[in-house]
């Protein structure tokens, strides 16, 4: 059972991370706790994880390739 879930996280942990933290940004927002504008800044530093964490990837498949060749 662990086996299969930690099969399914795989490559999915930054995105689950990031969406957390919008979600609690959003609460956040909701409960008056922040303002717009930081709201936007938590939202935009998750956008930018999830970037990061793409360009990785297809940064490391293309070394991969070529290391291939």
């Amino acid at each position: 059972m662990l086996s299969k879930i930690q099969t399914w996280l795989q490559g999915k942990k930054t995105y689950l991370t990031a969406l957390i933290g919008v979600l609690a940004a959003l609460m956040a927002f909701a409960d008056h706790q922040i303002d717009a504008v930081a709201l936007a800044g938590a939202i935009w530093a998750a956008v930018q994880t999830c970037f990061i964490r793409a360009g990785i990837d297809n940064a490391t498949a293309k070394q991969q390739d070529q290391n291939a060749q």
